[in-house]
């Protein structure tokens, strides 16, 4: 079925309502109008195979304007990795693969653990503490920052900025002041980086600063762009894989409790956790010809919004209780919350790492950690991101 959207109780991604707790939208929408037009020349798809389809077909769809669900994409001076099409997708993806290449993200595993520990040894032995801040946040700042060439003297400066132009898109950024003093600091970082050309680095900022034989020389500008979509993306993601990994374990004692006793389950519970809470809700491809998607016409230029959360929860994929979440769900690692085919996250490798050496250190240390009975899961804010706000844990120790 497809229609334009007629009950408030069916999903919409232009009504402000509904992100607080989407699930119960989408669901309804699966159900009766999973192909819906919330206003013309916007689609929205809901079920897995539709949205699994759309991804795979490159042909058919272009990433231009990706997360932009407005008639008139948000400006950028360059196309970034997740808004562009080949050839400067490939182009950029092949140079960027040097840096995330899974056997080199494999290499970092005890650099990351280092970050953790560090980052672990700051909490105190026991009581109740908001874990979110004072531990999830700082470390896939820590680790991107690090990865990419900025200075730890910056690190806070862009975490913050960062975090607001997250929950600011996909409205315009050219107003917001943080938007511009985050691309100002990553132009001064560029510039210095590029007056020591002989003193090289193995991170991102050398990388694109300095091409190799063969390679397009770049930019201070389409650097800096670049750069920024690293900046926002690579640390959002994770410390919400991590936050809702932790709630949902945490959120049914006998969870955790399974997990701390067999650790091996750790990798197969993240993998649930970014099915049932998809860190990044939505993408949104731009139709190249016109034609249709379960008989809803789309014309050439229509957008269509891929509720990656609703594919990860589709009862047709993933069975009646595919609301649940359950660690030891034996198809987990098949969800879509990284994207699928040529445009799927060159850091989903790096965040499951950061995300497996986060959680572990907290189950050596607070095996019986458990959320506060004053914990309450609010979505924060924003369009994009599925996370709580806060993570209100009682810390619990080796006895």
């Amino acid at each position: 079925m497809s229609s334009h959207i007629e009950s408030p109780q069916i999903f919409d991604p232009l009504n402000p309502d509904h992100f607080p707790d989407p699930v119960p939208h989408l669901a309804a929408a699966r159900e009766r109008c999973p192909v819906s037009t919330p206003r013309e020349g916007l689609h929205v798809l809901t079920h897995d195979s539709d949205i699994r389809g759309v991804l795979a077909d490159t042909v058919t769809y272009s990433n231009k304007g990706n997360f932009s669900i407005e008639p008139e994409d948000v400006p950028l001076p360059f196309a970034t990795i997740t808004n562009a099409d080949a050839p400067v997708h490939t182009e950029l993806r092949n140079r960027l693969r040097k840096n995330f290449a899974p056997a080199h993200l494999r290499t970092l595993r005890a650099w990351v653990e280092g970050i953790v520990e560090s980052a672990i040894a700051g909490l105190p032995a026991d009581g109740e503490i908001e874990l979110y801040e004072r531990f999830v946040r700082v470390i896939p700042a820590s680790v991107m920052h690090t990865f990419i060439g900025i200075p730890e003297e910056s690190w806070a400066k862009a975490q913050d900025w960062g975090d607001i132009v997250v929950e600011t898109v996909p409205a315009p950024l050219g107003e917001l002041p943080e938007f511009g003093q985050l691309l100002g600091l990553l132009g001064g970082l560029v510039a210095e980086r590029r007056a020591r050309p002989t003193e090289r680095s193995d991170d991102v900022l050398d990388n694109l600063c300095f091409a190799a034989p063969g390679e397009r020389t770049m930019s201070d500008a389409e650097i800096v762009t670049h750069i920024f979509q690293l900046v926002v993306a690579g640390t959002d993601t994770t410390r919400s894989l991590i936050a809702n990994c932790i709630w949902r374990l945490l959120e049914d004692p006998s969870r955790w409790d399974t997990v701390v006793a067999d650790r091996t389950l750790l990798p197969n519970a993240i993998e649930e956790s970014l099915r049932v809470d998809s860190p990044a809700q939505f993408l949104v491809r731009t139709r190249k010809v016109d034609g249709t998607i379960q008989g809803c016409p789309v014309s050439e230029g229509d957008k269509v919004y891929l509720s990656l959360q609703s594919a990860n929860l589709d009862e047709a994929t993933w069975g009646p209780n595919a609301g649940r979440f359950d660690p030891e769900r034996e198809d987990a690692p098949g969800h879509v919350a990284f994207g699928r085919g040529v445009h799927a996250c060159l850091g989903a490798p790096l965040a499951r790492i950061e995300a497996i050496a986060a959680i572990g250190a907290l189950m050596d240390r607070y095996p019986g950690m458990r959320l506060s009975p004053r914990a309450t899961w609010v979505n924060t804010g924003g369009t994009i991101t599925r996370r709580p706000r806060e993570v209100l844990v009682a810390l619990a120790p080796l006895p």
